[in-house]
């Protein structure tokens, strides 16, 4: 790997976040660092999916007319799939770490934690391309790991996009939700 330069500030934060990464998947355990990032995803298609009939419910049921209802509805599908996911983890990691397995559980956790911090990046990098808010084309120049990070959502979901047609058709949202926005925004 080349040289690490001091002012790349985009690095920087990159390694704090994979080190913040491998703290959280010690602390969490591979166990729990799985089923969160499963959590994370069945949590997302299921927002995506339900994200309309909840809007057009609260479209219904609320006096005023929001153009965040898909918003809203997406968030709260998301969060209660979420919360009922780290009940089961938190469930199963009592049980694991009752075992011998609980030691290894954490150690290979530090290694999937930087993973997943690393998929998460490329997310939030992703996604701000999609919004159109890009870095200063500086950072990204003087980047030595955004070429490596940046690619990895992309790819997943490009990869598993064969086997779970959901995952097509979430995408397919996400890109009207981000035209609604846009428009919304361009209208001010």
């Amino acid at each position: 790997m080349a040289k690490l330069e001091s002012n790349s500030i985009i690095d920087i934060v990159i390694v704090g976040v994979l080190l913040l990464g491998a703290y959280e998947g010690y602390k969490q355990g591979f166990l729990l660092g799985i089923l969160g990032l499963f959590g994370f995803v069945i949590a997302v298609i299921l927002g995506f999916y339900f994200m309309d009939p909840l809007a057009a419910w609260l479209g219904e049921n609320v006096e005023s007319v929001n153009i965040s209802y898909p918003v809203i509805g997406f968030l709260i599908i998301f969060v209660i799939s979420l919360l009922l996911i780290r009940i089961v983890g938190w469930v199963l990691k009592k049980v694991m770490d009752l075992t011998i397995l609980g030691t290894f559980d954490s150690f290979a956790g530090v290694l999937f934690g930087v993973v997943k911090a690393g998929f998460f990046l490329s997310l939030f990098l992703w996604f701000t391309k999609e919004f159109d808010f890009d870095f200063p084309k500086k950072w990204e120049r003087n980047s030595e790991m955004i070429g490596y990070i940046e690619p990895w959502a992309p790819g997943v979901i490009d990869s598993v996009s064969p086997f779970f047609p959901e995952v097509e058709s979430t995408k397919s949202s996400f890109d009207k939700l981000v035209e609604k926005v846009k428009d919304v925004t361009a209208d001010r």
